[in-house]
C-alpha cells in the first residue's frame, strides 16, 4: 500500500526540501502552504506522518491539530522557532507527537519523520482487530467477517462489510467519502469515487435498518460517522 505524508509549511523552500528526501516510489508526499489547504487535503486521504511548521499561526495550529486528532490518528511532527517552553507543551497536549525546534539540520527532521512513519506502518500492520458489538442488537466479527443484527446474520458483500467495519471502529469518528474510498478500495480511480460510495452505503443502510436504529449518520458536505448504541 502506498503510504502518503502531508507537508504544511509556508516557506516553499523548507518544504521542498523534506519533499525531496521523503518522497520515493511508495510514498506520496503533499505540500500545502496555509491551514485551509491542509485540512482539506487531510480528510481526503490517511496520511503516515503529518509536517507541521507551527510558525504559520499559533492559533491556527492548534486548531489543526483538534481536527487532525479527532479524526486520526496520523502521528504529527512540529517544527517550530519557537523556545518556549509552554507553548511547546501546549503543541504536544493539542495532539502532536514529537517536536523539533530550530535550528534544525535537515538530517535531524528526516530522521525523526522516518521514525514516525515506520512507527506508524508497524502499527498498521499489527493491529489487533476485535469483536465490536453495540448493545444487543449489532455484533462485527472482522475474523469471521459476519455481522449479527438483532440476532440474525446480515449477508454483506466484501465492501459493505469493510465499510460497516471501518465506521463502526471508530464511533463518532467523521469519514469524508474520499477517506472512505482510499481505505476500503485501496485505490485511485477515474470513476465518480461520491456515486460508489453512496451507493455502497446505501445499500448498507438499508440491510441494517430492521432493528429500527440509524447507525450511519450523514455529516451534511462531509461524508458519514457511525452511531454507537449511546448516541441519541
Amino acid at each position: 500500500m502506498k503510504k502518503s505524508v502531508l507537508i504544511i509549511n509556508a516557506n516553499l523552500q523548507t518544504a521542498k526540501e523534506i519533499q525531496n528526501h521523503l518522497l520515493s516510489p511508495d510514498t506520496d508526499v503533499i505540500c500545502v502552504a496555509d491551514i485551509s489547504d491542509a485540512i482539506k487535503a487531510f480528510v481526503q486521504k490517511e496520511f503516515c506522518l503529518v509536517v507541521l511548521d507551527a510558525d504559520i499561526s499559533a492559533q491556527d495550529d492548534h486548531l489543526l491539530l483538534k481536527v487532525m486528532r479527532k479524526a486520526r490518528t496520523s502521528p504529527i511532527l512540529i517544527l517550530s522557532s519557537c523556545f518556549c517552553r509552554e507553548e511547546r507543551l501546549e503543541l504536544i497536549r493539542k495532539g502532536a507527537h514529537a517536536y523539533i525546534g530550530e535550528p534544525y539540520s535537515l538530517d535531524e527532521c528526516l530522521a525523526q519523520a522516518k521514525a514516525l512513519m515506520q512507527l506508524y506502518c508497524d502499527l498498521k500492520q499489527h493491529e489487533i482487530c476485535y469483536t465490536l458489538a453495540f448493545g444487543k442488537n449489532l455484533v462485527v466479527d472482522p475474523q469471521t467477517r459476519q455481522v449479527v443484527l438483532g440476532g440474525r446474520e446480515l449477508k454483506l458483500t466484501p465492501k459493505e462489510f469493510d465499510l460497516l467495519f471501518c465506521l463502526a471502529s471508530n464511533p463518532g469518528q467523521v469519514f469524508s467519502r474520499e477517506q472512505l474510498y482510499a481505505q476500503i478500495w485501496d485505490e485511485y480511480s477515474a470513476y465518480n469515487v461520491d456515486e460508489v460510495v453512496k451507493a455502497q452505503i446505501k445499500s448498507l443502510r438499508r440491510k441494517l435498518s430492521d432493528v429500527g436504529k440509524e447507525y450511519i449518520k450523514n455529516v451534511w458536505g462531509i461524508g458519514y460517522r457511525f452511531l454507537d448504541e449511546d448516541d441519541k
